[in-house]
């Protein structure tokens, strides 16, 4: 089977599938885009691959386990072959993540199958379930908290108004906390001993607003709304109030896993990760405030293959969405002067787009440049002096959804050189971008320190700018209020950045009332 890259987007009809490879199991879907271009899973298969098992005992995933894997890849690709999928989008999340030979077993599976596999972010994952819940519950006019247990990980998103402001991953996973805690006698006890740690920084991330809809997903919520509904302790299995989570808990901890197999009808990989995965919903339902828990039909599966199925300006249009509710509330926590930030923020889109001649970038960069334009002050928070890159280190620091880490990279660089120092390979972060990536970070970066220095005392005396060029010169047709000196003082004040960035002169022509 030919490598598949996993940016292609397929034609309605066209089978496309996705891999999802757990710390639990991996499994397989593959769907056909219906005549709205939704994609029609018409197949499901999965794989007991507990990879976790050993990611969170010894880090290292051991050749046994790695053989499993690659097992399950070669079933994976038959399974492919059989049905001429044309797209195809494989994605390994916090097992392989945190295995010290993940990376090494990701090259071992496309070389031997030649299915690429890419290791995502906590905050790609949650987007991607975003985008499955999105397409099922309807989120909009809520403030809605989202938790997704998978065996490595949880996590937690917030949306308002339909919108994600705020997701994070938090390391208390189902197949993580088990190999961590074992199976003791007090494992309950452990258990919420072991969540104390983890309290403080989930309630930092929820806040103290209370949610209006709280949504779980993964494997083991539609376990426990099954279990609730077939206990009798609940009305239906697409949900279960926090009353009813607590019973279901109590009636778990009074079997052990034999029990649930052999009574309950749990798989053997589910019946000793459920207890865990029902107390860790438990305890973040009530630090929310949360009376119910909505369980759709909805899973990382299922958001790739819709990531898949959307066009590319539906997706730029999401990926804005998603990094503006992120800028918003970053802008809000670190005091940012917003009316200066949103005049700034045309100012440099202004430039941007009457340069798109010199500097070749494209939409994806735009949106990169708006959002650097909106957030580069955060760093003042920490401190006056080096605030441009206290704000990379937060941007970096921050969980940031929709983007990949170079994305991410590029962005936190921007701000960091909107003043002071060149970009400089000599900087950790700059040099472990690619030479494309680093060029980006130039132009933007210099068109930045522009649209700072035309509103330079916060006034917005510039009206207008008209961008000319030529194969020697930029120049800068300002029109405004006043006689606008201190703006063209702090232009060309940029001009060597400037000149270095795009290997042209820079000169300021006025007109002023």
């Amino acid at each position: 089977m030919p490598k598949v890259s996993d940016t292609e987007h397929s034609e309605p009809g066209a089978h496309i599938a996705a891999i999802d490879v757990g710390s639990n199991a991996m499994r397989l879907g593959i769907a056909v885009r219906d005549n709205d271009g939704l994609p029609e899973i018409i197949l499901r298969h999965r794989e007991a691959v507990r990879l976790g098992h050993d990611a969170f005992t010894t880090g290292i995933l051991s050749e046994t386990t790695q053989n499993e894997a690659l097992a399950a890849f070669r079933q994976f690709q038959r399974i492919l072959d059989q049905h001429h999928v044309e797209s195809l989008r494989g994605t390994a999340t916090s097992a392989m993540r945190d295995s010290a030979n993940g990376r090494q077993l990701a090259k071992r599976i496309c070389e031997e199958t030649g299915i690429k596999l890419d290791i995502i972010s906590g905050e790609e994952e949650a987007r991607l379930v975003h985008c499955s819940i999105a397409h099922r519950v309807e989120l909009r006019d809520y403030f809605a908290l989202l938790i997704d247990i998978g065996g490595g990980s949880v996590e937690i998103t917030l949306c308002d108004d339909g919108e994600i402001i705020a997701a994070q991953s938090f390391k208390i996973g189902t197949v993580r906390l088990l190999e961590m805690l074992g199976e003791a006698d007090d494992f309950n006890l452990l258990l919420s001993e072991y969540l104390d740690g983890a309290r403080k920084k989930i309630r930092e991330q929820i806040g103290s607003r209370q949610a209006d809809l709280c949504v779980g997903t993964g494997g083991n919520a539609l376990a426990i709304g099954d279990l609730g509904l077939q206990l009798g302790l609940s009305q239906s299995a697409d949900r279960i109030s926090h009353t009813e989570l607590i019973q279901l808990i109590e009636k778990l901890g009074n079997t052990n896993i034999e029990q649930r197999i052999r009574v309950l009808g749990l798989r053997p990989d589910r019946a000793d990760v459920i207890l865990p995965a029902a107390m860790v919903f438990h305890e973040i339902m009530k630090l929310a405030g949360a009376s119910t828990l909505h369980i759709p039909e909805a899973s990382l599966l299922d958001g790739i293959l819709l990531d898949m199925a959307t066009s590319e300006k539906h997706l730029l249009r999401s990926r804005r969405r998603n990094l503006l509710g992120w800028a918003k509330s970053l802008k809000k926590k670190y005091h940012v002067d917003q009316p200066y930030a949103k005049a700034v923020k045309l100012l440099a889109l202004s430039l941007f787009d009457q340069t798109r001649g010199l500097h070749g970038l494209g939409n994806n960069e735009r949106l990169l440049l708006e959002i650097a334009a909106r957030v580069h002050e955060i760093g003042m928070y920490v401190r006056v002096g080096g605030h441009h890159r206290h704000a990379a280190y937060l941007i970096m620091a921050a969980p940031l959804l929709g983007i990949s880490d170079a994305e991410k990279t590029i962005l936190a660089q921007t701000v960091r050189y909107q003043r002071k120092a060149f970009p400089d390979e000599g900087h950790e972060a700059f040099a472990a971008l690619d030479k494309t990536e680093r060029s980006s970070v130039c132009c933007l970066s210099a068109i930045l320190r522009l649209a700072i220095a035309l509103n330079k005392d916060r006034r917005n005396r510039v009206a207008s700018i008209r961008v000319e060029t030529d194969e020697e010169h930029l120049t800068l047709h300002l029109e405004g209020e006043g006689n606008l000196l201190l703006e063209r003082w702090a232009v060309l004040k940029t001009s060597d950045y400037v000149t270095r960035a795009f290997n042209r002169s820079l000169n300021i022509d006025l007109n002023v009332d």
